[in-house]
């Protein structure tokens, strides 16, 4: 800013000198030979010369101060702003030194921790840890071995008066010069809402409400990974079904509250049968399951199995009345019999169902001789096979429901199979035997095809803008040409991206999750809306949903079939969209039947559902038919 100024100045310097320099030159001229004038004038010249020499440096000198004032200016309105953002950080900030002594911390940080400045500089950032973990569990808490160049993670953390909270952390390193670490930056936000509410999600959706033991989900999921332990230690899973004998005489003869009561007696009784290691489950009713891990041989399943009968057959005081309970007991053994859970749970049911035939109150072994369905599969894999080749498949469309507007958004893609003897086939008697075959991989690209080509038909004849949701198998995403023929399929059906939603399970997900991430991320890059498939149904994470990238959560059927009846149900339906708003997702809700579900979901905020109430699944003719009507209807 005041470069100009000086430079006028130095130059008029220089003008000066140079004008006395020849001017005393002048007026001595006439005194002096031509020797002496010449010398005066070389002298003078010289000076004036030096003066300019000077007058340059001294430019120079000017232009870099000046320029080291702007830069300094510009450093300071930096720390300044970036002081500033520190400070009002909606995170929780601390800055340590290598060892973990704080040495900064912000106003949030003191507001979330209940601590004051002074009471935390010079102290470790470890003073955050738990005094105890819930339940003498232990989970991830604060720790030195947390402080690392680039660190995420959920941390349990104390506030000064000994509350705890969990607390999203990220933690980065800070480098000198030498790129030599010299602080970390530790921010974080408190997630213990997120955390409870997922925890109740959990409680809710994994254990049985009367009984308190596992359910179906749960149970499903500790026998995949007993199947996988067993397979590396060379042990045994055992896996017992159990259902009660004569429970519905006693149950409608003295009421549902001494059958209540009697089922709570029953699964303590079982519970005090088996080790710590192993799993009792409640499926429903009177259907009991029991998972024996790390067996070495089948006399202990024997044993445990005889403990069972004898314990169950006490007697039991239900009010003034007394009762004797027996039980039929069907098992399987892992991988002895299978590897597959469906399997197995297949196994131990129709052994179960032996043991009654057999008259009840005992035990009975899956056998090689019960396992008649091994033909009637191998049947079903060669007409699928025919089936494809004859084009025996079919699609239908079930429209989707914006709860708010009661337009269509989408339609989910459902396939059918038109036997030419047994005429229309559930997809529930052939995707399984599909999958197991690896055929899944051939029909779910015929039903991707044709679905988008259908759709992108259906958008030209009628004007709508409709989306396709087509579901996938864990086979068909796990195949590594499937991202091939999703672009494949785009291309050849001329459908937009941004009209065809892919559903997949949460089963699909838990394995290998870095890779399952990069592989939506690239197909989410395309436009394609990813939607979690049954959600709730399988063992749900906030710490996984949070990292995925997905678009919709879909909240399985099971639980929106007995709303308003289960009270359960609609806990377990109200907190699966909370959460998903919470994570900016939308939520569609399967299996609407009754104005009453439409009106709780409605109520609960839920963003879009499909079921019977608004439309049973149509043929691509019917869902033309549909739209047509619609239009003219509105015309």
């Amino acid at each position: 800013m005041h470069k100009r100024p000086l430079k006028i100045s130095i130059a008029i310097l220089t003008v000066v000198s140079l004008t006395a320099a020849l001017a005393s030159i002048s007026s001595s001229g006439v005194q002096m030979g031509e020797s002496a004038l010449g010398l005066k004038l070389f002298a003078s010249a010289g000076i004036a010369i030096l003066f300019g020499i000077i007058s340059l440096v001294l430019i120079r000198l000017n232009l870099k101060l000046q320029q080291n004032i702007i830069q300094r200016e510009e450093t300071e309105l930096s720390l300044t702003k970036l002081s500033s953002a520190v400070t009002n950080s909606g995170a929780s900030i601390a800055i340590t030194n290598t060892e973990g002594i704080i040495e900064y911390v912000n106003d949030k940080f003191c507001e979330l921790t209940g601590f004051e400045q002074s009471e935390t500089i010079g102290r470790s950032i470890d003073l955050l840890g738990p005094a105890q973990f819930p339940d003498g569990e232990e989970v991830p808490s604060w720790s030195m071995n947390c402080l690392q160049e680039n660190w995420e993670g959920d941390l349990l953390s104390s506030r000064k008066d000994g509350t705890q909270f969990w607390c999203a952390t990220t933690i980065s390193a800070v480098y000198d010069k030498h790129q030599s670490i010299t602080n970390y930056v530790v921010s974080g936000i408190d997630i213990t809402d997120l955390k409870e509410a997922n925890s109740a999600m959990q409680q809710l959706a994994l254990f049985d409400s009367l009984t308190g033991l596992a359910n179906r989900r749960l149970f499903i999921d500790r026998m995949g990974q007993s199947i996988a332990a067993a397979q590396r230690r060379r042990t045994i899973t055992a896996l017992l079904f159990l259902d009660l004998d004569q429970f519905k005489r006693i149950n409608d003869t003295l009421g549902h509250d001494a059958g209540d009561q009697l089922l709570l007696i029953v699964a303590e009784r079982l519970k005090s049968c088996v080790r710590a290691q192993d799993t009792v489950s409640r499926l429903g009713g009177d259907e009991f399951t029991i998972l024996l891990n790390d067996i070495r041989d089948t006399q202990s399943i024997t044993h445990i199995t005889n403990q069972i009968l004898k314990d169950l057959k006490e007697p039991i005081m239900l009010g003034k009345h007394e009762v004797i309970i027996s039980t039929s007991i069907g098992i399987t053994l892992a991988p002895n019999d299978s590897q597959e859970v469906d399997t197995l749970m297949k196994n131990a049911d129709l052994a179960l169902y032996h043991a009654k035939e057999r008259g009840r109150d005992g035990y009975y072994f899956f056998t090689e001789e019960l396992n008649t369905n091994a033909l009637k599969l191998l049947h079903i894999e060669q007409e699928l096979r025919h089936a494809l080749q004859m084009d025996e498949f079919t699609i239908l469309y079930q429209p989707q429901v914006c709860l708010k507007t009661g337009s269509i958004m989408s339609v989910e893609a459902l396939i059918r199979w038109h036997h030419p003897i047994r005429g229309e086939v559930s997809p529930d008697d052939f995707i399984s035997i599909a999958e197991e075959t690896g055929l899944i991989v051939q029909i779910g690209e015929w039903v991707l095809r044709n679905a988008c080509m259908q759709t992108k038909m259906l958008q030209q004849l009628t004007g709508q803008k409709i989306k396709v949701a087509v579901n996938l198998s864990s086979r068909q995403f796990s195949d590594p040409s499937f991202e091939q023929v999703i672009s494949e399929v785009i291309a050849s059906s001329g459908l937009e991206p941004k009209y065809l939603e892919l559903e997949v399970t949460e089963s699909m997900l838990m394995n290998n999750i870095d890779r399952v991430i990069e592989q939506l991320n690239r197909i989410k890059s395309s436009g394609i809306t990813i939607t979690i498939d049954d959600f709730g149904s399988g063992y749900s994470s906030l710490s996984y949903l949070k990292k995925l990238p997905v678009d919709i959560l879909k909240v399985d059927r099971q639980f929106v079939r007995d709303i308003p009846e289960d009270l359960n149900d609609m806990e377990i339906t109200s907190a699966i969209i909370a959460i998903a708003h919470k994570l900016n997702l939308k939520v569609i809700a399967e299996g609407v039947e009754n104005i009453d579900q439409r009106d709780f979901l409605v109520i609960n905020k839920c963003d879009y559902a499909q079921g019977y109430y608004f439309s049973k699944p149509l043929t691509f003719e019917d869902l033309y038919s549909f739209f047509t009507a619609s239009q003219l209807k509105s015309a």
